[in-house]
This record gives structure tokens, sequence and C-alpha cells, in this order.
């Protein structure tokens, strides 16, 4: 069923410090936000309930995705650190070096990691470890995403690229889809992925590259928002945003399917209400969707996302 609109923004946590990124984990369904300078960790369970802010020992911090609810895995600069033991005192391993970006699979238990030199390393969680395999990358991937059971990978070429399909953790396996991307798309460094819909977008930047999925066939567009949004995210086939001036955007599939020339109108907005600038989000749910925003001041912020037809 598609969203209609987002409601009822409530602050669940402060963690006092800029935050940076965001990552989910579905089982048990929790929101992982992460800051830095200092770094901390904030997890807040998606269900309701106290949450935990953990200090971490690191200078910085830039990315996160979640193994367990008691195993992380972090990037500040180009190094990439485990953090084990989250329930009670962290502790910190370095599991890979000249990392340029990190994602992890919403299901937990994988994580890839992309190198500047064009490689890439899946991470995988051990008994008492998180295991690192570096492996060889086809083409050049200049942004990735995992979602259920697949990984999607933008590799640079003609136009604007390739968007490419693989099954599993990593992108080794043939590809199962691909999709050309426009010429608009070639700068765009950052992909959010899932079944109906997926985006490709740079922070602070008003155009972004959907691609839409109907009858099993791939088609991709430049679209063009109202302002620069500083992140995004997607569910079922509707588009969320967050921007700078506090405020969120949901655009739903026609909107989408229907942009044309100009800027798109969101197909419902939310002002947040937040004292920061909101700078990283999360979806939890499909079923009751959430969507998650952390800000620049350390506020964690809670929004409903209201599906059409629900009274």
């Amino acid at each position: 069923m598609p969203y209609k609109s987002l409601s009822s923004p409530r602050q669940v946590v402060d963690v006092t410090a800029e935050l940076r990124a965001s990552a989910v984990l579905a089982s048990p369904s929790l929101v992982a936000m992460l800051s830095t300078d200092p770094v901390r960790l904030a997890m807040q369970p998606a269900a309701g309930g106290t949450g935990k802010v953990t200090p971490v020992a690191l200078d910085a911090a830039d990315e996160v995705a979640m193994l367990s609810r008691d195993v992380a895995v972090v990037r500040s600069g180009d190094d990439v650190w485990a953090l084990l033991d989250l329930a009670h005192t962290a502790k910190i391993e370095q599991v890979a070096r000249d990392a340029r970006a990190i994602r992890g699979r919403p299901s937990g238990e994988a994580a890839l990691v992309l190198g500047w030199d064009g490689g890439a390393t899946a991470l995988t969680l051990g008994k008492h470890e998180v295991n690192a395999r570096p492996f060889a990358l086809r083409g050049t991937v200049r942004a990735f995403d995992l979602e259920g059971n697949e990984t999607f990978v933008v590799v640079d070429g003609a136009g604007g690229g390739e968007l490419r399909i693989h099954p599993g953790a990593t992108p080794e396996p043939a590809a199962t889809g691909r999709v050309a991307l426009p010429a608009g798309a070639a700068e765009l460094d950052r992909v959010r992925a899932g079944g109906p819909l997926s985006v490709v977008f740079k922070p602070g930047r008003r155009e972004v590259c959907v691609v839409q999925q109907t009858g099993g066939r791939l088609s991709a567009k430049m679209i063009e928002l109202e302002v620069s949004a500083t992140d995004l995210a997607v569910s079922d086939t509707s588009l969320f945003a967050i921007f700078a001036d506090g405020r969120a955007a949901l655009y739903d599939g026609a909107a989408l399917a229907g942009a044309g020339e100009g800027a798109l109108g969101p197909t419902a907005t939310l002002r947040l209400g937040a004292r920061g600038e909101p700078t990283t989000m999360a979806l939890t749910g499909r079923a009751s969707p959430t969507l998650w925003v952390g800000t620049g001041a350390g506020e964690v912020l809670q929004v409903g996302v209201v599906k059409k037809g629900a009274v």
C-alpha cells in the first residue's frame, strides 16, 4: 500500500554531538545513529523502549553498519573498526583500511567495505570477532548498497554509468539486473536501494536519479527536487528526503513516475521542529514503517509514516 504523509515527529534521544550516519537492524528491530566529536553510538529499539548511547574511543566517525545487536562496524576516515560486545564495555578492533565507504545488510551478519584502491572487503560476523575477506571488483564501483539478499552497485561507464543488481551480500556473483544511468548521474556517489525503487544521489545536490522496477524491467531517469537534500531513503515505491531547512518530505510512486522537467513537488512535507539541521535518516518496518532522523545537534527524531487508506 502506498504512503501518503508523515506525522508526529518526536525526539527520542539526544547524544549532544553531530550525528553523521545511521543504520538499521531488522531483528531485533533497532536503529543506530553515529555521532562524531565525540564519537557515540546511539541504539534505539524501533518498537519503543529505552535506548542506549555508547561512547566509542575514536577521534572521529563517518559511517556505521550493524552486524548484530552487540556488534557494529564504524568507518573513521580511511579505517574501519569493529565494535564488539556493545551490551557491556565495547572493545574496538581494526578490520579494514583504505576504506571509502561501508554499508551493512539490514538483516545483519554482513557488511561491505568499498576501498579507495578499487577493491572491496566483505565483513562477516564470527563467533567472537568480525572476519574480513578482501576481493576484486568488476569495473570501477563508486557506490553500493545492501538490501535483503541483494547487492546494488553503481559502476562508472558511458553516460552516467550503470546500476547493477547482484544476488547475495557481495557483487561477486553475476548481475541479475542492470540499467544504464542518464549522463546527469555521472557525479552522484551514493545509492539507496529497494525492490521497486532505488535512488542514486549526492548530498547537497538537487538532481537525483531514480530507478524504478516494473514487471521485472528497470528504468532510470533524472529528477530535480525543490531544494538539495542532505539524505535520502526508499521504501516500497516511495522516496523520502530530509533538507537542511528542517523539513522531511515524501514522494510517492505516482509522483516519481510522472516527474518531468522542473522541480518535483512532494506528496507530503513535515516540519521536524528540531534544533539542528537534519543530517541522516533511516527507515524501519514495512507493515508500519517509521522514519528516523538524526540532526547536527545530536537529536534522534522518530517520525510516523502514514499509508494511504489508513484510518
